[in-house]
């Protein structure tokens, strides 16, 4: 089969993926056109450095308190009416957004925002998991991943070319639009993917404590929040600064090492499904997140540039296997009554991960005058949770 016609098949086998990923994918797409504009509309309302990374911030944390109350709530009245929630709640603070011209109420939609994304994302993977059995479920995660990628890196091109033509005010209303495109697609596109019969039935006692009470489960969040953790502060902090103090890159070169790194990721999820098929599941989490420490360890130490673009390029391959790989073992430890729920935990560790690691990276930088202790932090985190997950999944089936 061709290198990427493998990466489509799950589109011919499932009919409800394509309406999920196009939605996700106008979900990614929105919030990278505003990526551009963000802090130059904010600095117009006069504001410092610092108070404009509260944008960033703020738009995690909206996302962290939705990921919980959305997973429960999907599991008790459906996927679909979230998936439109969601969509509506972004569209419309976007718009507010675009006609403010306070800082503080910017920051308000801003947080809005992000309970909009942490609704969609995690009802979405809740709706996911409903339609991925396993012979099916990494080729359905990888397409997925896929979209995600995709939206992320158009969007901020069209965002940049809106801006500059159009105003800052233009990528903020492009971000309605494209919410409420993914609304009406749940609306009027999507096939409820839970049994609403089902879902209102009382969980039996063997069940009601299996899932989210094991320690694969446990172990699988706290990888996750980790990979999220690193992530974060390598792409944010570790690349862009070693990149321009080490090697001279310049800010565009900066800029083409990230790319690298998110094309990698594209490359990586055609195979991300075969791998797991012939290795198992357990093996390729546990590969992915030594792979990124690796990685990182590398991107630190290279003796040149030429190793340093190696760490870059390898760390994106890790990523791209680490998405479907650490998804699919989530959904094979929770029972279908508690997709809802897994995933909406799942996502809340790796959203503390994410908005705390560059405050820890770079609070631990600034107190050595070198990233060696923020690296550290970073692989040696990756290495313990990986060692963690090893010996916490240890008994769980191979797929």
């Amino acid at each position: 089969m061709p290198f990427y016609s493998r990466l489509l098949a799950p589109l011919r086998r499932e009919k409800r993926l394509l309406p999920l990923i196009v939605m996700v994918g106008c979900i990614m797409a929105g919030t990278g056109i505003i990526a551009p504009v963000l802090s130059l509309y904010a600095q117009t309302m006069g504001v410092s450095s610092t108070l404009v990374g509260l944008l960033v911030t703020i738009f995690g944390v909206g996302r962290l308190m939705a990921n919980l109350p959305a997973g429960y709530l999907s599991q008790k009245i459906g996927r679909r009416p979230l998936l439109a929630a969601g969509p509506i709640i972004v569209a419309f603070s976007a718009a507010g957004a675009a006609l403010t011209d306070s800082f503080t109420v910017l920051l308000a939609w801003r947080f809005l925002q992000g309970v909009g994304s942490g609704i969609y994302m995690t009802t979405s993977m809740a709706a996911l998991a409903d339609i991925s059995p396993p012979a099916s479920r990494a080729g359905n995660l990888s397409l997925y991943q896929a979209s995600v990628q995709l939206g992320a890196t158009l969007g901020p091109a069209l965002g940049g070319y809106l801006a500059n033509y159009f105003g800052y005010t233009a990528p903020f209303w492009a971000y309605m639009l494209v919410g409420l495109a993914a609304a009406a697609l749940a609306i009027f596109a999507f096939e409820d993917t839970l049994n609403k019969a089902d879902a209102r039935k009382p969980l039996p006692s063997s069940v009601s404590k299996r899932g989210m009470m094991t320690a694969p489960f446990t172990a699988i969040c706290l990888l996750a929040g980790m990979v999220f953790f690193t992530r974060a502060a390598t792409l944010f902090q570790l690349i862009p600064i070693l990149g321009h103090d080490s090697f001279g890159l310049s800010v565009g070169e900066v800029g083409l090492a990230l790319t690298v790194n998110a094309g990698m990721n594209f490359v990586a999820l055609p195979i991300a499904s075969p791998l797991i098929d012939r290795f198992g599941v357990r093996v390729m989490v546990f590969a992915a997140a030594m792979g990124s420490a690796g990685s990182l360890a590398l991107i630190y130490a290279a003796p040149s540039a030429f190793w340093f673009w190696v760490g870059v390029t390898f760390l994106g391959i890790s990523s791209g296997l680490s998405y479907p790989a650490t998804s699919s073992f989530t959904i094979a430890c929770l029972p279908r009554e508690r997709y809802g729920p897994g995933m909406g935990m799942q996502r809340t560790f790796g959203d503390v991960g994410f908005v705390v690691g560059p405050v820890i990276v770079g609070a631990l930088s600034d107190a050595s005058g070198t990233q060696l202790a923020g690296t550290s932090l970073n692989v040696g985190l990756l290495i313990v949770a990986a060692l963690a997950f090893l010996y916490g999944s240890r008994g769980m089936r191979r797929d």
